[in-house]
Parts: C-alpha cells; sequence; structure tokens
C-alpha cells in the first residue's frame, strides 16, 4: 500500500473525514505502519479550523463565539475519539487503585467522576485560550498545536510498552518502527514551525515546544503510573498536548502584549 493510501487509512480512523474506507479487521495489513502519518492528519485538522476561523472572522463573530465554535469543531473533527481516551485514562489514573484495577476501569465504556471532570477542565482550558486569540494570532496555533499533539502521540505509541494483549491500538505499537517512525513523523511539523518562524511569528516556536513539552510529560508520566500505554492513553496524550499547548499560546500573547 502507497503512502497515500495510508495516510488516508490514517486520517479516516482517527477523524471523522471520510477519506477511504477503513477495512473491518482492525488487525489487518492496511493497519499497520500508520503512527507515522498522525502529525500530518493535524494538518488536515488545522485545515479545516482554519477554514472555520476565516468564515467567523467574515461574519465578525466574537471571541467567545469563535473560541466556542472552534472548540465544538476540534472535537467533532475527531469524533471524541481523544477526547474519550482521555476520560476512560482520567477515570483510572485518578482512582488510585494498583495498576491492574487502573486499566480495568479504563476499559469501561462509562465516564466517572474523574473522566467527567478531566473532560470539562480540557475543553475549558481549550475554549478559554482560543476566545482570548485574536484572529491574526490564531492561525499558528491552529496549524501547529494538531501536529505536534500527534507527534507525541506518536512518540507515546512507539518508545513505551503496549499493555493490553488486544486492543485497537495494540497494532499501532506492533508496527511502529522507532525511533525511525518518530523522525520522519516530525518533518512535516518542524517545516512548519520554521515557515511560521521565518516568516515573522517567532510565537511559532514557543507553540510547538509548549505542545511538545506537555505532550511528552504526559506520556511519560502515563507511562511511569500504568507501566506502559494503551489507546485511551494516546488519547489523553493527544488532548493533554493540546489543550497545553493552546494554553502556553495564549499565555505567551498575552505576555507580549503587556509587555509592548
Amino acid at each position: 500500500m502507497n503512502a497515500l493510501k495510508k495516510f488516508a487509512v490514517t486520517a479516516s480512523f482517527v477523524t471523522r473525514l471520510p477519506l477511504c474506507t477503513l477495512p473491518a479487521d482492525h488487525d489487518s495489513g492496511e493497519m499497520t505502519g500508520l503512527s507515522k502519518y498522525l502529525p500530518a492528519v493535524g494538518f488536515i485538522v488545522a485545515a479545516v479550523l482554519l477554514l472555520l476561523s476565516w468564515l467567523l472572522s467574515l461574519a465578525h463573530a466574537t471571541d467567545v463565539m469563535t473560541g466556542a465554535s472552534l472548540t465544538t469543531a476540534w472535537l467533532v473533527l475527531t469524533g471524541g475519539l481523544h477526547f474519550d481516551g482521555l476520560m476512560d485514562t482520567a477515570d483510572g489514573v485518578f482512582s488510585h487503585r494498583d495498576r491492574q484495577r487502573m486499566l480495568e476501569i479504563m476499559s469501561d465504556s462509562r465516564v466517572g467522576n474523574f473522566g467527567a471532570m478531566a473532560g470539562w477542565c480540557t475543553l475549558l482550558i481549550k475554549f478559554a485560550a482560543l476566545s482570548s486569540l485574536p484572529p491574526a494570532a490564531l492561525t499558528a496555533p491552529i496549524v501547529l498545536v494538531p501536529a505536534w499533539a500527534r507527534w507525541c502521540e506518536t512518540f507515546a505509541i512507539g518508545a513505551f510498552p503496549y499493555l493490553k494483549e488486544e486492543g485497537m491500538g495494540k497494532i499501532w505499537h506492533d508496527t511502529t518502527k522507532y525511533p525511525r517512525d518518530l523522525i520522519l513523523a516530525a518533518l512535516l511539523p518542524l517545516a512548519a514551525t520554521i515557515g511560521f518562524a521565518f516568516s515573522g511569528s517567532p510565537s511559532a516556536l514557543v507553540v510547538a515546544g509548549g505542545t511538545m513539552l506537555c505532550g511528552l510529560a504526559a506520556s511519560r508520566l502515563l507511562n511511569r503510573i500504568l507501566g506502559g500505554q494503551t489507546g485511551d492513553t494516546y488519547g489523553a496524550t493527544v488532548e493533554l498536548a493540546e489543550a497545553g499547548g493552546l494554553a502556553i499560546a495564549a499565555i505567551f500573547f498575552r505576555s507580549c502584549l503587556s509587555v509592548c
């Protein structure tokens, strides 16, 4: 299968964009070696969000409406896949049980108190950050945060053991060639970051660095707590990286305004 087809399968699996028909068997050969395409999918998410941001700007939408619309669209685009993983992970990790019991709780499809709180807090951070950034300052975060957050997911997939004997995330882990795929996955986000930096947007380096810092820290912390990763923790890594990257972008922008 060529790279374009692999990218389409990856995008169709982790978003609601129907770029191709997914195989009925998630362990099929079409699902192998996909993790390196995740950051590229982030740019597809970014393209849709940029279009929505532009339309809202034309309509003279308020900052609050823009933030709410972008936050909602961001969630809808992914079908809540990563968000669901975040909530399941929070339910398990914050239960303060032993590792095996944590994994059992994470496997329960029902959302508990800890999951709901983690989900609401993450959405509030994203909403607040997107609402506080004016249209001119939104472009770099919208483009870079989804891509670098998914690069952190590639890191989590390749760098740590998978904790379950089966599961949708297992084939992603088993067919990732680490660290080669991690390096390949970084090429597009790195090129975009450099492009923004040289085009007069130095905040791009802060946005990229902040997103990476939050995502890598989250994946390492979850690995230390659980002794490995699952599909849920992959989603949690993406959500925490995105929320952290957007928050850092908003704080940096406001700091620059106060200095100027």
